[in-house]
């Protein structure tokens, strides 16, 4: 025996169980803790980040707000005075340019001219005015920006809109270069109160400090950043970062939803979080490496190690004790089975996969042998007893006949000469050749119903005239499968108990049709009708002797078929009575239902 096909100890087998059954859930309460333990902290760093981009977008749309507020005057209280005069000179222009600069810087924006980079207000008929101290001209504005900013500002005429350096109208001019450059623009339609007549535009183009003093000390971890995009993606402001310019991180960026806000998990690496203005519909956008977030995680991580390990030796130890406790009385009942087994029952030593329980496994198939061999015998025995009650059925059905056939033969020989004997003679051959045949257990309808000619033939001789009758084979049901003798009983009985007490004689019609997976055949006579109550007596076995063929028949089918087929007796619809019996449908040449 090798080492592979030694028995195992069951105290072993125990004691892997119980450590598997106690370890394995341990590891997975560990690992599933940890799992836990790092999404709940995801969550939470996420909604901090989310909280974060919010108050933030908070704080730079109420400075938006500010700008937009300060600009209500020029819709509802003060006059555009410096339009009230005409611009067709240079001084005219000079003096209307004078008048818009103090406007602007005394009156609208005296409070936040360190974030104002330059004012410009452009007529309906394209005269600017502006607050640079180089004089501006319709024709240095950049006219497709220009042309989208108005097409923009005339769908909301009470709004004010905003727009990246990018879209700008109005370029700086090249020259002295300071640290403090061009931004977002601001832009507002303004319309007369009173007349509702276009007055002009006023665009308000911002320094790169209006948005750095709001979003330059906000903090996104150690190496997150945070990025603000116009609608149409283009950056508006962004932190100095690595970060931002890798291209995964763009492009997720580029990919998020236009409104809304939300947190986004990027390829198990970054968290974005972002936030949609309502003021200027950009998008403010928040991104953090996960690996900022896990660092806290690992100390977990240590204790539930810590914690895994103890458990594993106090598990080791409890699996011993368990096992030795279960193992000894199972080992103790398998000595004791194993000298019972040899001393009486005398078998093989069989060898289990596992030592003690193998002893137990060698019994039961001693035990599960024996009561098959008993089943098989019981079985054997149960089929002899059906086979012989069947043939004895059989045997019942040909004495009664033989009898009234012999009995004819005599008397037809004394009236008649060799011509009718000889017709006789033939069919009394052929009905017995086919009775001493029937031994087999099975034999097709067609022969049969070939029988059932013979039989008809021969009594034609004994009633003469008295009987007719009409025989319907469908061919579908040709090879069918029945028993020998099966239909003869009840053409006999249709004869002895239906026809042979009338005077005139009577009509014997049988047919058989198959239906799907059964056969119905039924044989009509047009004598007396039988009583129901006598029915009902004769398919039950409390019927008279003279009956005795249709209990038969009925015996017969239902321990071949089954229970639920057999005979059915009842009125025929003119008279007469109506025989049904239902058989199912089995091919002679295969031997089983055909569908």
């Amino acid at each position: 025996m090798n080492a592979f096909s030694k028995p195992i100890s069951i105290r072993t087998l125990l004691l892997s169980i119980f450590l598997l059954l106690m370890i394995f859930p341990m590891v997975v309460i560990t690992f599933v803790t940890y799992k836990k333990e790092n999404q709940i902290f995801q969550d939470q760093v996420s909604q901090f980040l989310a909280q974060t981009v919010e108050q933030t977008g908070k704080v730079l749309d109420a400075n938006l707000t500010e700008i937009d507020r300060l600009t209500w005057s020029l819709l509802y209280q003060r006059q555009l005075d410096f339009l009230d005069s005409p611009l067709h000179t240079p001084y005219q222009l000079q003096e209307a340019n004078r008048k818009f600069q103090q406007m602007v810087y005394f009156d609208l924006f005296r409070g936040r001219l360190d974030h104002i980079q330059a004012v410009y207000f452009v007529t309906p008929d394209k005269i600017v005015l502006s607050t640079d101290n180089t004089y501006q001209w319709a024709k240095q504005m950049d006219e497709a920006n220009y042309r989208r900013i108005l097409d923009t500002v005339d769908r909301n005429p009470l709004k004010m809109f905003w727009f990246s350096e990018n879209q700008a109208a109005f370029r700086p001019t090249s020259g002295f270069q300071t640290s403090v450059r061009d931004s977002v623009v601001a832009v507002r339609k303004l319309i007369d109160s009173n007349t509702s007549a276009l007055r002009g535009y006023l665009f308000v183009q911002l320094n790169d400090r209006f948005l750095a003093d709001t979003l330059a000390s906000v903090r996104i971890g150690s190496t997150g950043a945070l990025l603000v995009t116009g609608p149409d993606g283009e950056a508006v402001y962004r932190q100095d970062a690595a970060l931002l310019h890798d291209q995964p991180v763009a492009e997720a960026v580029k990919s998020l939803p236009a409104q809304g806000s939300g947190t986004v998990k990027l390829q198990g690496k970054w968290l974005l979080s972002y936030v949609t203005s309502d003021i200027s519909g950009w998008k403010m956008t928040a991104v953090v490496p996960l690996h900022e977030l896990l660092g806290a995680n690992q100390q977990i991580l240590k204790y539930l190690l810590v914690m895994a390990v103890l458990g594993t030796v106090i598990f080791v130890a409890i699996s011993i004790l368990l096992a030795t406790a279960l193992s000894k009385p199972v080992i103790q009942l398998a000595r004791l089975m194993s000298v019972t087994s040899l001393d009486h029952l005398h078998v093989r030593d069989i060898q289990g996969s596992v030592h003690e329980i193998g002893i137990l496994q060698r019994n039961f198939n001693r035990l599960m042998d024996r009561i098959q061999q008993l089943m098989h015998d019981n079985e054997r025995k149960e089929k002899e007893k059906r086979d012989a009650l069947l043939q004895t059925l059989q045997m019942q059905i040909h004495p009664h006949f033989l009898y009234n056939t012999l009995d004819t033969i005599y008397w037809m020989s004394k009236k008649h000469q060799a011509e009718p004997i000889s017709k006789l003679v033939a069919a009394l051959g052929k009905f017995f050749r086919f009775t001493l045949n029937a031994g087999q257990e099975w034999t097709t309808l067609d022969k049969e119903f070939g029988h059932l000619e013979n039989y008809l033939l021969i009594q034609s001789f004994r009633y003469r005239d008295r009987v007719r009758h009409h025989i319907e084979l469908d061919p579908a049901a040709r090879d069918a499968a029945i028993i020998p003798l099966l239909l003869q009983p009840l053409v006999e009985n249709a004869l002895e108990h239906g026809i042979s007490n009338l005077p005139e004689g009577g009509v014997v019609r049988i047919e058989a049709k198959r239906e799907g997976e059964q056969v119905a055949i039924t044989i009509f006579n047009s004598g007396n009708p039988l009583d129901a109550a006598l029915v009902d007596r004769i398919l039950h076995g409390n019927s008279p002797n003279d009956h005795v063929g249709l209990r038969n028949v009925q015996s017969r089918v239902q321990m071949a078929f089954g229970p639920e087929y057999g005979l059915a007796l009842e009125p025929g619809s003119g008279g007469g009575t109506l025989v049904t019996l239902i058989i199912p449908y089995k091919s002679r040449l295969t031997g089983r239902a055909t569908g």
